[in-house]
């Protein structure tokens, strides 16, 4: 018999399976090859979390899950890392690898890591925002939009607030899921900007 969750572990879990869906809807639309591979990566992310908080389970199957989730998100925070430093998917694999190693060294010493991860997060969200910057905002302006959401929820995640039925994980993932729409409009207004260059190359 399956024992749900109850309290803030449950509402973070429903807020994952918003995130789940948006993202099964973003890999089947975007043909983008690299956005659809981060769109694959949220699934499982968003999968792995519904179930995480969503379930009461046994301390050895919570933290085999937690290290499944820790490397899947940083395949995804990697991906827009890579989609931005024009990095083939192998070379996001590699990376994520080697940041995931490091993670695991941390846990064996003690250290933090859901800090030093949550800077390095930061870090390749300001790297985006960079290149989108230098690129031209006008043309990323969905982009822009999206990862700025981001990082406002990785502050109100990394504040630790309580609120009466949602905690910081639930108003990091509601403010994902918007991440993620702005990211879905920027693809797909890409799309069409070239799409309409190419036609009228043709012409």
């Amino acid at each position: 018999m399956i024992e749900i969750t109850s309290g803030y572990e449950l509402t973070t879990s429903i807020t994952n399976i918003f995130i789940l869906i948006f993202s099964i809807f973003g890999y089947v639309e975007i043909k983008d090859k690299r956005w659809n591979f981060f769109f694959l990566c949220m699934i499982l992310d968003s999968f792995i979390g519904t179930i995480v908080h969503g379930i009461v389970m046994s301390e050895q199957v919570y933290n085999l899950l937690w290290v499944f989730l820790a490397i899947c998100f940083t395949m995804t925070i990697n991906t827009l890392l890579g989609i931005y430093l024009n990095l083939k998917i192998r070379h996001i694999v590699y990376l994520s690898i080697i940041i995931t190693f490091l993670i695991f060294i941390e846990m064996l010493f003690e250290i933090d890591f859901i800090f030093t991860f949550s800077m390095y997060v930061l870090l390749v969200l300001i790297v985006c925002l960079y290149k989108i910057i230098k690129s031209s905002i006008i043309d990323n302006i969905w982009f822009l939009m999206g990862f700025l959401f981001e990082i406002i929820g990785g502050i109100f995640m990394l504040s630790k607030i309580k609120m009466s039925i949602i905690n910081h994980n639930g108003i990091y993932h509601i403010f994902t899921v918007i991440a993620l729409l702005c990211f879905y409009i920027g693809v797909n207004k890409n799309d069409y900007k070239s799409s309409r260059s190419i036609n009228r190359k043709r012409r």
